[in-house]
């Protein structure tokens, strides 16, 4: 099984890279609403977010290059068994499928499938729990578009 060291250092590394585009990509944010009048650009929180979260990144990389551990996971595996790695293989497969379905399709169809493709990714067979996620889609989606007025398209 993998280590967890080198699948937390290729994570950390990952976020690291996405968290420098993702700020390269804030540079461009034009000032608007609150931010322009208390005179703060409105790059500054999602930099200032994204520089945190870098920061957390690097000091996890020190920790696993010069210490070998970081919170005490020396010798430890990130899936304690082949159904453990098979489940999350398939929730990131998931995970991928649902922004390609909510990207082409929308948000309805996307919010549809997630759950229980998910449920069918973590082994779930009981019907009760693939109703009740249902419901709390509808739910989300009716106080998102009722309630707070935000079209979830």
């Amino acid at each position: 099984m993998l280590s967890q060291r080198i699948a937390n250092t290729v994570f950390a590394v990952l976020v690291i890279l996405v968290s420098f585009y993702f700020a390269w990509i804030a540079e461009g944010f034009e000032a608007s609403g609150l931010l322009a009048s208390s005179g703060l650009p409105s790059k500054f929180f999602p930099q200032l977010i994204l520089g945190t979260i870098i920061a957390c990144a690097i000091i996890t990389c020190y920790l696993y290059a010069f210490k070998g551990q970081a919170g005490g996971d020396a010798g430890e595996t990130v899936f304690g068994t082949a159904g453990d790695a098979r489940r999350g293989i398939l929730m990131l497969i998931v995970s991928i499928a649902s922004y390609l379905i909510w990207h082409n399709f929308g948000f309805l169809p996307m919010a549809i499938l997630i759950g229980p493709l998910s449920l069918l990714a973590m082994g779930i067979k009981q019907p009760y729990i693939y109703a009740t996620v249902w419901v709390l889609t509808g739910c989300v989606y009716l106080v998102f578009t009722f309630l707070l007025g935000i079209q979830l398209v």
